[in-house]
């Protein structure tokens, strides 16, 4: 036990030893007084990634674990080390024209089972799954030929030389986009939420928010709410967010009398939300601007209005919550003072402003990432009360590298898929199938693509279920006519929300322990209440305006017309207006109005604001209570 408790603890030691090397090796690369290749910047990345990960995850049985994590560490070295080393030849290699020798089949082989036997890991068996069935895909596509279910998906078939060029000489595979972003600012992105979360200010943004919506009804919902939004500038990550403010916020919220799958799927469902907040919007908003070939202020910028879309809709849904459920404010003693909260920590803002203030400058992400860390790392020694030690710093840089190599990992799996895609031709083959099956109608493709981004999205992270439908998916949208931001954006949005959806709602499983309740009850929960978030996108790729595209002098209609709408669906899924329950008819209605009110046809939106008239007149009239429902619980 001793022996087994000190390799433990040695392993810790090295691979925190590693985070803080890791940590300090991307702050070089990204200040401006470091010129690195690509190349050797996404090796040694990968490379700092595959060794903690193997001293963090370990092999499951006991008995192989020192032998067989020794073997895929040492595999890792070796492959990655003669990438390194030889980068100069590899840059200059030319693509499939050379037969690839013994020893290089070996460490690009080696690249390729090192990735998915870490990525089974840290990010369970789908991905690695997935990954293994596009390689199959890869070598026997010829064969598909003779089936003739599969027969549009067949293809000229990939050579061995092929699959190890793509893979690990190009920067099409492994090493490709999505790798390169990770190494270039995800990283330093994650670290910096880690650091300011350590040193304060995820404390100070709970505080705040507690304090400015605990005197309104249902304000804990309220808190979890805006907490989550400004927790998601810091992390991009659902899961971290239930973690940090839900423990805050899910307990007050039972406390208050909210439900506990309804506690929990608040939590849920405003973490998620978090991941579509600028500036930092998770991993898949720099893939995104690097895919499309755009500046990444330009995502914020199209994602600003959506995500306030998002979060009204949640916020309108929690305060009818409250209404409904009878629900009180918070005492003063539990909620303080919002100035004087202000006033403790105003200073932890400070990173994000330089962070703002380089992005709107137009310095690359890189960059903004690099001062934000520098900015965070001062920020605690600005005022006395906020003071920290060194080991705070490094146990920060720490949290931020380990949680960024699952990242990088996931993108190191993506790029694999990627590569076959590319290589297969299979973009352009999926792309035409989702065409056919649509039949031209751009409408139909949307929703064709919602329930592809739902399955491709089942139970993974949101960057590697991005990546996979920017690849297949988003394309064919834009075949149709949506414009390409909007296209990203809608996959995107549907990768985030695949956090919340039923089956595998990874939010609401990590917010179900907290709540005291069963995952499957916060997740139809969270599904539930997020009904109105999952028309958001349909909403900006019907009207570009609210991404800052199209005619802005219809961007106010346009706002006003989406705002309406996500209005019909909160009250229309809570159940309640003017004071009183609504039945399942005046749901109805209220959701045929938040439809018709998503296109531009004039005709549709006088034929919702109609409806909507009618069901408010008929709620607000005594003998309406047959058609829309009685004074009192429904239940």
């Amino acid at each position: 036990m001793r022996d087994n408790s000190g390799m433990r603890l040695k392993s810790e030691q090295v691979a925190g030893a590693l985070a803080v090397a890791m940590a300090v090796f991307h702050l070089a690369a990204a200040s401006p007084f470091v010129l690195m290749p690509n190349i050797i910047l996404r090796g040694w990345h990968l490379l700092f990634a595959l060794l903690i990960g193997y001293l963090i995850y370990k092999f499951p049985i006991k008995r192989l674990r020192g032998p067989v994590d020794g073997l895929f560490i040492a595999l890792s070295v070796v492959c990655l080390g003669y990438l390194i080393f030889n980068h100069a030849e590899i840059v200059v290699r030319p693509p499939w024209t050379l037969e690839a020798s013994p020893f290089e089949l070996f460490v690009a082989i080696g690249t390729v089972i090192a990735v998915l036997e870490l990525t089974r890991r840290s990010l369970g068996l789908t991905i690695s799954a997935l990954c293994v069935v596009f390689i199959v895909y890869g070598f026997v596509g010829p064969y598909l030929r003779y089936v003739d279910m599969l027969r549009p998906l067949a293809h000229g078939g990939v050579g061995i030389n092929e699959f190890v060029d793509q893979m690990y000489f190009s920067f099409e595979g492994i090493f490709g986009v999505a790798l390169g972003v990770s190494a270039d600012f995800i990283f330093l992105f994650v670290v910096f939420g880690a650091l300011l979360q350590v040193i304060g200010g995820g404390d100070f943004f709970v505080n705040v928010t507690r304090a400015a919506t605990g005197a309104t009804r249902g304000g804990p919902a309220k808190m979890a709410v805006m907490a989550s939004a400004l927790m998601g500038t810091m992390s991009g990550s659902a899961v971290a967010n239930v973690a940090t403010t839900g423990a805050i916020t899910i307990p007050l919220m039972k406390k208050l009398g909210y439900p506990k799958a309804f506690a929990g799927a608040v939590e849920a469902v405003a973490s998620t939300g978090g991941q579509i907040t600028p500036p930092i919007m998770g991993a898949a908003a720099f893939l995104m601007a690097a895919i499309l070939g755009i500046s990444y202020q330009e995502v914020i910028t199209a994602a600003a209005i959506p995500a306030i879309l998002f979060f009204l809709s949640l916020f309108i849904a929690v305060h009818w919550e409250a209404l409904k459920q009878g629900l009180q404010p918070m005492e003063r003693r539990q909620r303080g003072a919002t100035w004087r909260e202000f006033k403790a920590g105003w200073t932890f803002l400070l990173p994000l402003v330089v962070i703002m203030t380089f992005l709107l400058l137009g310095y690359t992400p890189s960059l903004c990432a690099f001062y934000g860390v520098m900015a965070t790392l001062a920020t605690p020694f600005l005022r006395r009360s906020t003071m920290v030690s060194p080991a705070v710093l490094a146990e920060g840089l720490k949290l931020g590298a380990k949680a960024a190599v699952v990242v990088a990992i996931a993108c190191a799996s993506a790029g694999i898929i990627v590569g076959i895609v590319q290589i297969s031709g299979l973009g352009f083959r999926f792309s035409s199938l989702v065409i056919s099956f649509a039949d031209g109608n751009l409408y139909l493709a949307l929703v064709l693509a919602m329930f592809a981004a739902f399955v491709f999205g089942m139970g993974m992270p949101t960057t590697p279920a991005y990546i996979i439908q920017a690849t297949l998916v988003a394309p064919a949208l834009v075949d149709l006519g949506a414009q390409p931001l909007a296209a990203h954006l809608f996959v995107f949005y549907y990768a985030v929300l695949g956090q919340i959806t039923p089956p595998v709602a990874v939010a609401a499983f990590a917010a179900a322990p907290i709540a005291g309740t069963s995952p499957s009850s916060v997740g139809w929960r969270a599904f539930l209440l997020g009904i109105p978030v999952y028309v958001i996108p349909f909403l900006f790729v019907a009207n570009p305006e609210l991404l800052g595209q199209g005619d802005w002098s219809m961007l106010l209609l346009v706002l006003a017309r989406s705002a309406l709408a996500i209005i019909c669906l909160a009250m229309a899924v809570t159940g309640w207006l003017c004071g009183r329950p609504l039945k399942w008819a005046g749901r109805t209605l209220l959701f045929g109005a938040a439809v018709m009110l998503v296109t531009h046809d004039p005709a549709f939106n006088a034929a919702a604001i109609a409806v909507i008239a009618l069901v408010i007149g008929l709620q607000k009239r005594r003998f309406g209570h047959r058609l829309i429902g009685k004074v009192g619980n429904e239940e």
